[in-house]
């Protein structure tokens, strides 16, 4: 098994003639909080958009646990266990938190048309569901809102139905789009608490867009900076704070 749980090599998108990602590459060790930081429109969400099947890349590859999966559909990503969240939770608004968290379960034989109509394959199989989602949501601390329709609770708690959402899946790398953002100091430093404890007991990987930095790197383990579709500066939270490149980027684009 390689130490690397995902690899992006030389990848290129453009839109139209806008270089969007320019010769972006960049491997995650398997087991690490990786930060991917740099200012908007940077290219931050294009490649995680490229990595997670929204858009396919011009040119290069996406490598994910030893597989290529570029070009892949979201999908099939997802259920290889490459699983995002979204900068702007996309919960079903229409139904419970708890009802939320159940929808991003794998492997479900009720989704079956003809093994549906069986009840003893499917019975057990949803039981162990809902209890899995009760275990997920007493974990983040949103299990008092289950009953709560999702769009009636504050956007700190979707962030955390968002995580939960992902945990559902079994996955074996998260891609977490700002999971701080619009949340107070406290809260955002639980869900990095929370984070950091899903990779040091279970071997979690992460990749972690973030703005809010005196925050992140009180967590991350490495970080990648990405500037006009590049990445132009990686290493140690201490060692990317202290490097020339960033400090001018974050000072001249403020």
């Amino acid at each position: 098994m390689s130490d690397k749980i995902l690899e992006v090599e030389h990848v290129r998108k453009t839109f139209g003639g806008v270089v969007a990602l320019d010769d972006v590459s960049m491997s995650i060790e398997r087991g690490t909080m990786t930060a991917l930081i740099g200012p908007n429109g940077s290219g931050k969400t294009t490649l995680f958009n490229v990595i997670a099947g929204v858009y396919k890349p011009d040119r290069g590859k996406v490598l994910f646990d030893g597989t290529d999966i570029t070009g892949w559909p979201p999908e099939k990503i997802y259920h290889k266990g490459l699983v995002r969240t979204f900068q702007i939770p996309k919960v079903f608004k229409g139904m419970t938190v708890y009802e939320n968290v159940l929808t991003a379960a794998r492997g479900n034989p009720g989704e079956s048309f003809f093994k549906s109509l069986l009840r003893h394959i499917w019975r057990n199989k949803e039981i162990e569901i809902s209890n899995k989602a009760i275990d997920t949501m007493k974990l983040l601390k949103i299990f008092h809102i289950a009953r709560n329709m999702s769009a009636a609770i504050s956007g700190g708690q979707m962030k955390l139905l968002e995580i939960s959402r992902g945990l559902m899946s079994d996955p074996k790398m998260l891609l977490l789009d700002e999971p701080a953002a619009g949340v107070n100091p406290t809260l955002a430093h639980q869900i990095f608490q929370f984070l950091r404890k899903l990779r040091e007991e279970q071997g979690m990987s992460m990749l972690i867009i973030e703005h809010r930095l005196d925050i992140l790197f009180d967590y991350v383990d490495y970080v990648y900076v990405m500037s006009r579709g590049r990445i132009v500066a990686e290493g140690t939270p201490q060692e990317i704070v202290e490097n020339p490149v960033v400090i001018e980027i974050y000072l001249g684009e403020a």
